[in-house]
């Protein structure tokens, strides 16, 4: 987990006296020396950015599967539920079948008991009226074969019946049995449910905690940025204002590539945090190619940028100045003199890039201008 004291640091950072005042008026190296530090604190902030977003991703990880296993018991629930309401219905079904089958051995047991106590107060008279009111001895006889016959069938559907009801009994024991576990599987899963439930609220909350940190340093980040930038502003203020512009038009800075990939102005942004204004004109090469001075001039500044990567400003008199970004290599440091069309640094893809170019600006006064015009 990201600890919340870091945040709590760079809060204090900020308070004490992070953000460094402007120096318009002091020396180029006083204003290069801070901007180093600004550089250097923004690229803790990054950082610790691109671990809190990590983070954030990793627990939203765990939330989606989390999500995905709580759906998985929503309907492994679900279906049991319908498995337990068909259990239910059956055996309802099969209560429905043992109360019929009761009331038809109740009154079968009725007839049987009366067609007994009958023949019994009858007793053998009972017979030999039958006998008697035969026509002939094999009617008596048959007569008396159907009542025998009669009593037996009684008995018989009797034992049927009770055979059926036993048949019933036991499947709707089986029934209630299935009914019993399934209850507790679908006690199990919803149990499973709450504690998948409570899982994921406290990841939701943990992620609400990383997001909060995250837009803390992004702010500290962004205002670090700005003050990086008005000390840039203040560099290119204090470039040589007394010496006029080494004239004519510039030497195109790229020799190897006339291909411009992105002009001057607005665009798309091609990465997060490049920015959507463009103040520059990028020109795709192959990574390592040489990059030029556009015109006689100094360096006035030659070193690292978050965004810009390896990058020279070149001041060229009369208050112009040109900047080279993304270089894999710098050839040319703070102070030096460089000549027109002089290899000061190599095409590479360092700081804010999607892949090797140089992103080439003129700036006047300080102000970024587009570069074209100034080209030949």
């Amino acid at each position: 987990m990201i600890k919340r004291t870091f945040i709590l640091m760079l809060s204090l950072i900020i308070t004490v006296g992070s953000f460094f005042p402007t120096y318009a008026g002091g020396s180029i190296a006083d204003l290069q020396q801070k901007q180093q530090a600004l550089e250097n604190q923004i690229k803790e902030y990054r950082k610790q950015s691109a671990a809190l977003k990590s983070e954030k991703n990793n627990v939203q990880a765990e939330i989606n599967l989390l999500d995905n296993e709580l759906n998985a018991l929503n309907l492994e629930v679900e279906s049991q539920e319908l498995k337990k309401q068909e259990l239910t219905m059956q055996i309802k079904e099969q209560e429905q079948q043992i109360k019929n089958l009761n009331e038809e051995i109740e009154k079968s047991n009725e007839v049987l008991e009366n067609r007994l106590r009958s023949m019994y107060k009858q007793g053998t008279s009972g017979y030999i009226e039958v006998i008697l009111n035969s026509d002939n001895l094999m009617d008596a006889l048959t007569r008396a074969d159907m009542v025998q016959m009669i009593v037996e069938s009684d008995i018989e559907l009797l034992k049927k019946i009770e055979e059926q009801k036993k048949q019933i009994e036991v499947i709707q024991v089986s029934l209630e049995k299935q009914n019993n576990e399934l209850v507790a599987i679908i006690d199990s899963l919803q149990l499973k449910q709450q504690e998948v439930q409570t899982a994921s609220n406290s990841k939701e909350s943990y992620m609400s905690s990383i997001e909060q940190d995250l837009e803390t340093v992004q702010k500290y980040e962004a205002a670090i940025k700005a003050q990086s930038a008005q000390i840039e502003q203040d560099i290119l203020k204090l470039q040589r204002t007394d010496v006029d512009y080494a004239g004519g038009v510039m030497l195109w800075p790229a020799p190897s590539s006339q291909r411009i990939t992105s002009f001057f102005g607005p665009r798309e942004e091609p990465v997060a945090g490049a920015g959507t204004n463009h103040g520059a004109i990028d020109i795709g090469a192959r990574s390592g190619a040489a990059v030029v001075a556009a015109n006689d001039g100094v360096v006035i500044f030659s070193g690292w940028h978050y965004s810009y990567g390896n990058y020279m400003i070149v001041d060229h008199g009369g208050g112009i100045s040109t900047l080279y970004a993304h270089n894999s290599k710098l050839l040319a440091s703070k102070g030096q003199s460089v000549s027109r069309g002089q290899t000061i640094a190599l095409v590479g893809s360092t700081g804010y890039s999607t892949g090797p170019h140089l992103h080439f600006e003129v700036r006047v006064n300080g102000v970024r201008v587009n570069p074209l015009p100034y080209l030949r």
